[in-house]
């Protein structure tokens, strides 16, 4: 296991976001999906755009049936 004899910093940043992806900056949608969004989550009261992806996720996921 390198990491272990890696610099403190490399340990530190190894354990971050397990269990979660992140959204890349090359991913693109249109501006009208994002405004969307914002809509959303300023109707919501949500902190920021992921709390609003994972509760539109969720309730969509919800709405097919798949998730309860």
């Amino acid at each position: 296991m390198d990491w272990m004899n890696a610099p403190t910093k490399v340990k530190v940043e190894a354990g971050r976001n397990i269990g979660g992806i992140k959204v890349r900056h090359w991913i693109s949608n249109p501006i009208s999906f994002w405004a969307l969004l914002e809509q959303i989550r300023s109707a919501k009261g949500f902190k920021d755009a992921n709390e609003t992806m994972f509760y539109c996720v969720m309730e969509c996921a919800k709405d097919l049936g798949i998730e309860s």
